[in-house]
Parts: structure tokens; C-alpha cells; sequence
């Protein structure tokens, strides 16, 4: 089908008065949809911005305005009215309804060149409901694939890597992991390439990760400051919080973020401790005998050659050759560094207990919310338990109490149905009588970390608050009986 571009004079173009941006108003005039259209302030600002853009470099030579001709021989924007009310701002800064602006407008002006804004070239369709799916394709995403297909941050920076023939510092970070499978385990190898690449940016861009991972950023190039097998397991701890305990990028957007992401680090991997420690284990090694003579006892050469092979990337990796007899440091996964309560993946049937839980698995950051964490943990155990309780007395197999072997009701106190419903699942088999065990002592030991009272505290007590962590390592006590209930 072929287009209709058409050259037509800006005078001619006009808003469209009936635009879907205004919401339920229509514009009486021009002048009007001038104003409505910048009506919001950060609208405002951004319709400025375009200006500018468009008094510094022309109009984007991949979009046309779409038009559609009117009876007094005119033409409405049906695509495009805010390059259009740009463009008239430019070409009249004093019709800009705020005041504030007209000075910035006049400035843009100042850089066209004379006549520039005569003419528009235009795509001209008959009527309004000729164009009516045009305008939908172009903002209502991708739809299929028939709409506009947004590059991912991927591509978006190897686009950016191309003009400025530097790799970005999270497409070093990729290749520095990569590059070294001696050093990084397949694992991290595909784990880092399923983070945006952005997000690997703007942390290792950052001072805060710069410092703790000991990785420096000079020329716009990543520099190690110490051997990799140093560094790696904070890097693979830090992959780690991103791959499985949903962290992302909205964890490391502020140096605030940054500095709190990287304070998860455990000190035990942290790569300056680790080099000052291969260090002192190096120095007592070599030591010097009464004799004068310096007694070593290292690995042959043999085994420090094939460890230096694993130094990789830089020079500063083969200075110090950790002997094999010392075992490798790997980050540790550690169920206290998750953001969420709840990690694991639980079938519920219940419409509003997976709302709960959905809520403790992707809502409630535990660190920032441990107060409402704990509460809603609270009811989470127990509508599990009556649900299972209920489902078991339908089938024929009632839970039943311990001390009376009657059926446990609603009624019962939280602790009692934990401790017959733990007992239930052991003995169907469905959790080991160990972990049965300790699940009815956690629940029913007075005062104790993680009991029913304990949580008791927590809904009705004003004194007592939630730890983060401690709240994990309950969680994580909890998770056999509640992964059971939801099989």
C-alpha cells in the first residue's frame, strides 16, 4: 500500500482538539490545546526538551507526522501532537501558557535558521479512522510484534558500545567472568548474562562496589586491583543475590542502594581479607630457622604453575600463587541475604492464601518491612494449616490434636494445629519426623525465637520487633511442613 507524504506548510497543521492526552476535555481552539497540552508541568518540561532537540538537530527523519485533511482545507495531527506543539512554541514562543518557559523557547528559537519551519513533511490519510490504527500500534507495545519492538538494555548497549568503541563496564564485567572459566564456575558464566547488562553497569560503576569487589574503574576500563581467585567469590555471591534471592536493578539505582548491596557481602569472602590472608598464610610458610636459612614449604612448582594458569586476566593475578593444599574460598549461599521471606515456589489453590503468600514472596522486602513481614508470616502458617486441616477431614484423614486425639478445629490455638499438622505430614510421609519434630518444638517452646508466642508478640506487643535475619532463619525452619501442605 503505498503512503501519501505530503510537504505542508506549519501554519496549515493543526491539534487535534479532540486528543485522547486531554482526558474528557475537548479544546475549544488552538490556543487551548496548546494549553492543555501543556497543562502538567513535567509535560511541559518534556515538550521544552523536544524543542530544544528539535532546534539543535531537525525533526526525526524515521517519523512523519500523521494528518488527516479538514473541511477548511487545513490538516489535523492525529500522530505526533507533541512535535507539533514543540514546533509551534518554536515558531511563536509567546503563545507557551507558562510564562517561565518562554525565555527557554525564544532561546531555542534563536538557533534556527531562517524559513526552517515553513514546511512539514507530513503522512496523510483520509479520515480520522483511517489512521485510528496507526495511532494504536504506536502506543500500545509491542502487540505481537506488529507494534513498536523496544530494544532490551542488551541491545541497547552494544548500540551504544558501537559508537563509542568502548565497552560498557557491565559488558567488561560479562567478559572478565567469561573469559575465566578456570576461575568462575558455568554456573556464574550463564547467570551473569541473564542480568540486564545495565544493571551490571550501575553497580560496578559505583564506588561502593568498585571498593569491596576491588575492581577499579580507570579510562573507563575495568582494572582488578587484586588476583581474581580474590575476587570471584564476592562476584558470585553478588550474582547470586540477583539470580536467586530477586534482587534487581531497583537494589542498586542510588549510591544509598549501592552501599546497602554491597554491605550483604559476608566479610569471610571479602577480596581484600581474602588477599591479606593468602598473604600471612604465604609469610608463615617461609620462615626463617635459626640458622638464617628460609625453610619453605610450598607446593612444588609443578602445582604453582598450573594454579598461576588460573590467574586469567591480569598480571596481578600471577603475583600470588595460592598453593593447592589451600581450599578454594566460593561464596557461600547464605538464606539471610534474600530479599523476600518466602524464595521457593509453592502450588496454593487458595485464591486469597496465594495472595498472601504471593505478597511475602515478591512485595514484602523482609529488610524494609519486617513489622509486616512477621504479622502476615503469622497468618500465612496458620490458614495453611486450617486449609490442609479442613482438605484432610474431607478426605476421610482428620488431623488430629495430640494430647486428646480429636480433630483440630479453627478454634485451636496456633501452636496446637502446627504441632498436629507437622505430625499429620510425617506420618504420611510427606516431611521426615525429624524435621516434624522440630517444627512442634520451635512452634510450642515459650518465648522461644520463632514460637507461636513469639509471633503473638509481634501482633499484639508494642516492644518487641522482628529482626530481618532473624525472621529467614525462621521462615526456613518453617519450609518443610509449609512446602508439604502445598504440594
Amino acid at each position: 500500500m503505498k503512503r501519501k507524504i505530503q510537504s505542508i506548510q506549519l501554519n496549515l497543521i493543526k491539534l487535534d482538539q479532540e486528543n485522547v492526552r486531554f482526558g474528557g476535555d475537548i479544546a475549544q481552539n488552538q490556543r487551548e490545546a496548546i494549553e492543555l497540552m501543556m497543562a502538567d508541568p513535567e509535560d511541559a518540561k518534556k515538550i521544552l526538551k523536544l524543542a530544544e532537540h528539535i532546534a539543535s538537530h531537525g525533526l526525526d527523519p524515521t517519523e512523519l507526522q500523521l494528518t488527516t485533511p479538514d473541511e477548511d482545507g487545513s490538516f489535523i495531527v492525529l500522530e505526533g501532537n507533541r512535535r507539533l506543539t514543540a514546533l509551534k512554541l518554536l515558531q511563536n514562543p509567546d503563545l507557551c501558557p507558562d510564562e517561565r518557559l518562554v525565555k527557554s523557547f525564544r532561546m531555542a528559537q534563536g538557533k534556527l535558521s531562517p524559513n526552517s519551519l515553513n514546511e512539514v513533511e507530513c503522512s496523510v490519510v483520509p479520515s480520522r479512522a483511517d489512521g485510528d490504527m496507526w495511532v494504536e500500534l504506536k502506543h500500545t507495545g509491542q502487540n505481537g510484534g506488529v507494534g513498536r519492538v523496544n530494544w532490551d538494555s542488551d541491545i541497547r548497549d552494544e548500540r551504544r558500545a558501537r559508537q563509542s568503541g568502548t565497552e560498557s563496564i557491565g559488558r567488561q564485567i560479562r567478559n572478565l567472568i567469561k573469559d575465566n572459566p578456570t576461575i568462575f564456575t558455568q554456573d556464574n558464566i550463564r547467570d551473569i548474562f541473564a542480568i540486564p547488562v545495565t544493571t551490571i553497569t550501575r553497580l560496578f560503576s559505583s564506588k561502593p562496589a568498585q571498593e569491596i569487589f576491588q575492581l577499579k574503574v580507570e579510562n573507563k576500563e575495568i582494572i582488578p586491583l587484586l588476583g581474581l581467585k580474590h575476587i570471584a567469590p564476592a562476584l558470585e555471591f553478588a550474582i547470586d543475590l540477583f539470580m536467586h534471592h530477586g534482587y534487581n536493578v531497583n537494589d542498586v539505582r542510588s549510591d544509598e542502594d549501592r552501599r546497602r548491596f554491597v554491605g550483604r557481602i559476608p566479610n569471610e569472602i571479602n577480596p581484600a581479607k581474602l588477599a591479606e590472608q593468602t598473604e600471612h598464610h604465604y609469610d608463615t610458610k617461609n620462615q626463617t630457622d635459626p640458622s638464617g636459612d628460609i625453610k619453605s614449604t610450598d607446593a612444588p612448582q609443578e602445582n604453582k604453575d598450573r594454579d598461576s594458569d588460573r590467574s586469567g586476566w591480569t598480571a596481578a593475578d600471577s603475583e600470588t600463587n595460592t598453593p593447592v593444599s589451600e581450599k578454594k574460598t566460593r561464596a557461600k549461599s547464605s538464606s539471610r541475604a534474600r530479599k523476600y521471606l518466602l524464595p521457593w515456589p509453592l502450588n496454593i489453590s487458595n485464591a486469597r492464601i496465594n495472595e498472601i503468600y504471593r505478597e511475602l514472596r515478591s512485595n514484602l522486602e523482609v529488610d524494609t518491612c519486617p513489622n509486616a513481614t512477621a504479622v502476615l508470616f503469622r497468618v500465612f502458617i496458620e490458614v495453611s494449616c486450617d486449609d490442609f486441616s479442613q482438605k484432610q477431614n474431607q478426605l476421610g484423614t482428620p488431623v488430629t490434636r495430640d494430647d486428646n486425639q480429636r480433630p483440630i478445629t479453627v478454634d485451636d490455638k496456633l501452636s496446637a494445629k502446627i504441632k498436629a499438622v507437622s505430625k499429620h505430614l510425617a506420618d504420611q510421609g510427606k516431611i521426615d519426623k525429624q524435621h516434624s519434630k522440630a517444627i512442634s518444638k520451635r512452634s510450642t517452646t515459650h518465648d522461644a525465637i520463632g514460637s507461636v508466642d513469639h509471633f503473638n508478640q509481634f501482633v499484639h506487643g508494642s516492644a518487641s520487633a522482628p529482626l530481618p535475619s532473624e525472621l529467614k532463619d525462621i521462615a526456613d525452619e518453617y519450609k518443610p511442613m509449609l512446602v508439604a501442605i502445598w504440594q
